[in-house]
């Protein structure tokens, strides 16, 4: 069998990935055409498409692209303390800092790496930072003890800032510092906010749909952080303008009923704001770290029923999960056992549809942040009157789709007291979050 030649994509991968310099676009194409004759009807736009898909290759701002580790070295990133960082001994990342840390994040499965980061601190001791997903879209990091130990010294307070240098972007090293509020230089400060909302601003209106993520990355690579006085976080100046974003608390829910839910309760239940979502218990709530499934009461007693349930991504049917939980445990449970049973990053939206047909609102329970009628953290197993052999859809993360068929295999109705939810029985390894992209057969490669 003859040897399978490198994609075009991988060539330029490894072009980039190869020189200390950022390239032109018709830099990477010669050196492309030099390691395999570019042979497409249209070379220029073959290669194009390769930069322009990948998460690892960027623009400079000057016509260039370089590989994003290397290009973000030197960056200076602000990170804006909150009360709960200070209370709670934790740190929740802005988009670009995060974007700084672990700047493979959404890259290919190949080139994805988010192990912790090594942080020197200014007293020559370095730790670690782990990537820890809190909530939603909010990741952070507990850090360590020999951080806390410095950060204690400085009689921190809200609104104070820490400065995280990219020492060395490929070796993922970095440096950090401290900077009271009092301390700041304003008005520095006020011209690198300037440059950085006029940024955001071009790419919004040159990419309908451009996110904090796209702008941050874009900022990193093209050097508008690599200043000694960075800007204040994007997301505090975005939230200042009228670029879509507002700074207005949450409304708290009013006081409508929802017909819906009163039905499904047999109580009166108020209209839903999914921006403050009622009802959250603390193990669901992101204000409280990491999310958990809650531990059933029921489970605890004599008499209660459990279900278990078959749980496959629809690309790899022969890859599953049974999962087994308590009729008093819910949804959202659910969806936590499902994410800690295939090693997933809880870190996007998700529904059941319980018809199996996605985007179906009609037979939508949504997770707490979403708009649909019912929630998963108000649905309770034992109310959907499931039956042996019923099968439904979970959707996870409304941008990629990942769809999973869930199964009732069994239902017992003397469980065993113990813990749950539980998995009792599994097959094949995990799928990737985030699969390669085979260019030849033009769809996701689960391998």
């Amino acid at each position: 069998m003859a040897e399978r030649k490198p994609s075009y994509t991988q060539l330029t991968h490894d072009v980039v990935h190869e020189s200390s310099e950022p390239l032109t676009l018709d830099e990477i194409i010669e050196q492309v055409n030099a390691l395999r004759p570019i042979t497409t009807k249209n070379p220029r736009g073959t290669i194009r498409g390769a930069v322009g898909e990948s998460r690892m290759i960027v623009s400079t701002g000057d016509d260039r692209y370089g590989w994003k580790p290397r290009v973000i070295t030197g960056s200076i990133i602000r990170q804006t303390l909150r009360e709960s960082d200070i209370l709670m001994e934790v740190l929740q990342w802005s988009e670009e800092l995060k974007d700084a840390l672990w700047p493979t994040f959404f890259a290919k499965q190949k080139y994805v790496d988010r192990s912790p980061v090594i942080v020197t601190l200014p007293n020559g001791k370095t730790t670690e930072f782990p990537l820890e997903h809190f909530y939603g879209v909010t990741w952070g990091s507990h850090a360590t003890d020999e951080f806390w130990a410095w950060f204690n010294t400085l009689k921190a307070n809200a609104g104070d800032h820490l400065l995280f240098e990219v020492v060395d972007g490929e070796a993922r090293r970095y440096s950090v510092t401290f900077q009271a509020r009092a301390d700041r230089d304003e008005e520095t400060i006020a011209e690198r906010n300037r440059l950085l909302l006029e940024l955001a601003e071009k790419m919004m209106n040159r990419q309908h749909g451009a996110g904090t993520w796209d702008i941050s990355t874009h900022a990193l690579a093209s050097g508008l952080y690599q200043h000694p006085v960075p800007p204040d976080p994007l997301h505090e100046l975005l939230r200042e303008t009228v670029m879509g974003f507002d700074d207005q608390e949450p409304m708290s829910p009013k006081a409508e009923l929802d017909p819906l839910l009163s039905a499904l309760f047999e109580r009166p239940a108020q209209v839903y704001d999914p921006e403050n979502p009622p009802e959250l218990p603390r193990e669901y709530d992101p204000d409280y770290g990491r999310r958990r499934p809650r531990p059933s009461q029921k489970a605890q007693q004599v008499d209660f029923t459990s279900y278990i349930f078959r749980v496959n991504h629809r690309a790899l049917p022969e890859v599953w999960r049974d999962i087994e939980l308590a009729e008093d445990q819910t949804l959202e449970d659910m969806h936590l056992a499902i994410q800690q049973a295939y090693g997933w990053y809880d870190d996007h939206l998700y529904s059941y549809f319980m018809n199996g047909k996605a985007w179906d609102s009609s037979a939508e329970i949504g997770c707490p942040w979403s708009e649909s009628a019912l929630h998963t953290h108000q649905v309770q197993i034992g109310q959907l009157d499931l039956k042996e052999g019923q099968r439904f859809l979970y959707l996870f993360d409304y941008g990629d789709n990942h769809e999973f068929d869930v199964k009732v295999m069994r239902i017992n109705a003397n469980a065993e007291q113990g813990e749950y939810p539980r998995i009792v029985a599994q097959q094949g390894d995990s799928p990737p979050q985030y699969p390669d992209y085979d260019e030849e057969m033009g769809e996701d490669d689960w391998d």
